[in-house]
């Protein structure tokens, strides 16, 4: 409950509009394939899912809400999201963990110039060596994407998280 004693919801979820020329199932692979190779720690499979353009960006939905572009992550190319994930496996020192990415509600949100924007939910959980498993993180992605040489690609990725806060760290993307 809100401060008011009224029930606090996400926003409105954005109206469903046709595929258009995109294939639903296609999209749906598209992030399964995001989901897999994250949790596998394939992130080599994981950056060929995104347009050399594309930018990908996490973000609170406090901050959305009240148009702040601080973000705790922000990559605006698919070099920068390299130099993360380099970051993520050869530099940076952290408990070893798990991860789960759990993505639903998938909907086609809208289409202009050859590029669908789609809208999707998401729960990542993690379990942490010697800890018990626990939710990272939960939200939506607000997410566009363009079919580029037959195949699907994200030209922006952004994760809307819920909470205010990040329990810990973000190690691996949402």
């Amino acid at each position: 409950m809100s401060r008011d004693n009224t029930a606090t919801v996400a926003a409105p979820a954005a109206k469903r509009v046709p595929w258009a020329t995109f294939d639903p199932y296609a999209v749906r692979d598209l992030y399964d394939d995001y989901a897999v190779f994250l949790d596998a720690g394939d992130y080599d499979s994981w950056l060929e899912l995104f347009d050399k353009s594309a930018s990908y960006t996490a973000i609170a939905r406090e901050n959305v809400e009240r148009g702040l572009p601080l973000a705790t992550i922000r990559c605006d190319s698919r070099g920068m999201l390299a130099d993360r994930i380099d970051a993520l496996v050869s530099t940076q020192f952290y408990a070893r963990r798990i991860t789960r990415h759990l993505i639903t509600a998938i909907r086609p949100v809208g289409v202009d110039a050859g590029r669908l924007h789609t809208t999707a939910n998401f729960v990542l959980v993690e379990t942490i060596e010697d800890e018990s498993t626990r939710i990272q993180s939960a939200g939506t992605y607000a997410d566009v994407i363009s079919l580029a040489g037959g195949d699907l690609r994200f030209v922006e990725k952004r994760a809307i998280y819920d909470a205010a806060l990040v329990p810990t760290s973000i190690i691996v993307p949402l």
